[in-house]
């Protein structure tokens, strides 16, 4: 069932309603994510360093609670659950779209990833996501470039209140792992703090990933 915001749980509505009437509400930053290496033993263990960088995204986006919150409907409510989706290439080498429920469970977590994107890789028109709701946390990735700014489409269903990440290529060095991040949110919704609260989670996920592969 969906949780409708209250005075209680929501405090931002002088803020969501001064940014709500900007033509484009959102706010967008992208900085370095440095971590220790969890590529290395994630390719040991056969895992997919993206899945894991995006299970901690998802997870930081439930942790930090100023990510949870939706607009729909002119109304604002708490999402409970995510699905993670997400740009990859189709079949014809142009973009495509996959999406996972996210689950805190690693290997539940994994096999819808994987399951999902062979169904993306097979398909022969674009994947689109149902909009009945707003229960997503859009990703992206550009395994290509050190980007230092991205600018995230922002839908036609016009509320930007789902958060957009973006991942950037990996570097390595001295047993770290670094990459660009960009993150872009509804300014109503969440401030920069919040979004550095964000990287900061995002950083801690990573690290113990890594704590744990190391051990194994």
């Amino acid at each position: 069932m969906r949780k409708y915001a209250t005075p209680e749980n929501f405090s931002r509505l002088d803020q969501l309603n001064f940014y709500g009437g900007f033509d484009n509400p959102t706010v967008n930053i992208a900085a370095l994510v440095e971590a220790e290496d969890f590529v290395t033993p994630a390719k040991r263990h056969g895992y997919p360093p993206f899945a894991i960088v995006l299970h901690a995204l998802a997870r930081a986006s439930l942790d930090i609670d100023e990510f949870r919150f939706r607009i729909m409907d002119d109304a604002v409510y708490r999402v409970e659950r995510l699905i993670v989706s997400y740009a990859t290439t189709g079949k014809d080498g142009n973009v495509n779209f996959s999406s996972a429920d996210y689950s805190a469970d690693w290997p539940v977590f994994l096999d819808r990833y994987l399951k999902d994107k062979a169904v993306t890789a097979a398909a022969d028109g674009l994947r689109k996501d149902s909009m009945d709701h707003r229960d997503y946390l859009f990703a992206t990735c550009l395994p290509w470039l050190r980007f230092t700014a991205i600018q995230h489409p922002t839908g036609r269903f016009n509320d930007s209140s789902i958060p957009a990440v973006a991942v950037g290529k990996f570097g390595f060095a001295a047993n770290k792992v670094d990459f660009p991040l960009s993150v872009q949110v509804h300014h109503g919704l969440a401030d920069g703090v919040h979004i550095a609260r964000y990287f900061d989670r995002v950083t801690e996920l990573l690290n113990a990933v890594a704590g744990r592969s190391l051990n194994d």
